[in-house]
């Protein structure tokens, strides 16, 4: 993956709601457009940074009075991609990326209050207050022509927006932010229940810089064991697995002569099966069975097959023999839930994707005169763990 720093300019309108305006959605006079820039760092797929710098013009007005000025928006803001939450997160048919972002950001202004009748500039004495001074910001409160520092204001954005892949080089998107302002005083009028604030909604074009012939993090999908941070999340059954893993060479390494006579079953598995994965537990009469060291690295080694090849099932055939007493199927079956149940409660296995074959005694080993031996009755009592990769 490539991470991503990317430039974008984009034109679009500022609305601003002050005391002053009517606070329509779409405001009816003096719409203006004006340019904005990001810069964006992406920092996981999920995760990134922009440093934006919007500037445009500021009016309201009512009926005695209007207000007019410009303002410099600089913000930092941090960006979360939604649709790396789904059941397969990354981009939508891999073209579209869903955002929201919020941060922090300082407004520099200059505003000036009008009288609608003759455009001159108010004074506090206007509004009933002993001053000579005007009701400016930017400016001179005495000489309201003469520019002086912007008046700075703390703003917090708050947006939503959407992304499209166009190629490998060029993104374009659609995004709207309300802005809002920790003091009141954009529109020079210091009455309200609430603080000044504006909308700003553009539409963008970015272009990717950096590797062109790799895709950046934001058009990456966050695969299976990675967090929304894009780093490797730990799989709390992995260590069980690595311990079962160390089992089995350690049981390879040093194991005897097999005490479960399994020569019968092996002549025949590769045939019945279609499979060479096949591992068999042995069961005694009426299901009877405590799991040794053996067929617990039996189950051992068909979970962590299941765990390296994940959407493969585990089939688990169960056979009886014909001489047992009772409804054959259902014992075989029982032979089955056993073995199942101990790989999912004491080896983490998944159980959607083990599937039980009881079969009775169907296809029971016998011997050419047709008797069933005694090695042949043990062979017949088991459960063949069948996986096929």
């Amino acid at each position: 993956m490539v991470q991503y720093l990317g430039a974008e300019r984009c034109y679009g309108s500022l609305f601003m709601y002050a005391d002053i305006t009517n606070h329509s959605f779409f405001p009816k006079h003096r719409i203006r457009f004006g340019p904005t820039v990001f810069v964006s760092k992406q920092l996981a797929p999920s995760l990134a940074i922009d440093l934006q710098y919007i500037t445009g013009e500021a009016y309201g007005e009512t009926t005695d009075y209007y207000f007019k000025g410009n303002l410099n928006d600089v913000s930092l803001t941090g960006i979360f991609f939604i649709n790396q939450l789904g059941a397969s997160p990354g981009p939508v048919r891999d073209r579209w990326n869903f955002y929201v972002k919020t941060g922090l950001g300082l407004n520099f202004f200059r505003s000036r209050l009008h009288q609608q009748a003759d455009d001159s500039f108010v004074q506090e004495s206007d509004l009933g207050m002993p001053s000579g001074r005007y009701l400016v910001y930017g400016y001179d409160p005495y000489d309201p022509e003469t520019k002086t520092s912007h008046q700075m204001d703390i703003i917090i954005p708050f947006g939503a927006g959407v992304l499209y892949r166009v190629n490998r080089h060029f993104d374009v998107g659609v995004e709207t932010s309300m802005r809002f302002s920790a003091s009141d005083n954009l529109d020079n009028v210091l009455t309200g229940s609430s603080n000044d604030r504006y909308m700003y909604s553009g539409i963008n074009l970015s272009y990717k810089i950096g590797k062109k012939d790799k895709r950046h993090m934001r058009w990456t999908y966050r695969g299976y064991g990675f967090n929304l941070f894009g780093r490797p999340r730990k799989d709390p059954l992995q260590d069980e697995v690595n311990r079962l893993e160390e089992e089995i060479k350690k049981f390879a390494a040093d194991r005897g002569p097999v005490k479960k006579d399994s020569v019968i079953i092996s002549q025949s598995l590769t045939t019945i099966y279609e499979a060479v994965s096949v591992r068999s537990i042995l069961f005694g009469e009426n299901a009877r069975i405590q799991f040794d060291t053996e067929d617990q690295v039996l189950m051992a080694e068909a979970v962590i097959d299941m765990k390296h090849n994940p959407g493969k099932f585990l089939e688990l055939y169960g056979y009886v023999d014909p001489g047992d007493s009772g409804d054959l199927e259902a014992l075989s079956r029982q032979q089955c839930e056993k073995v199942k149940d101990f790989m999912v409660n004491e080896m983490g296995a998944d159980a959607d994707y083990i599937r039980i074959v009881p079969r009775g005694a169907e296809d029971a080993f016998r011997s050419e005169g047709g008797d069933t031996t005694p090695k042949g009755r043990m062979a017949n009592r088991r459960v063949d763990m069948v996986f096929k990769n």
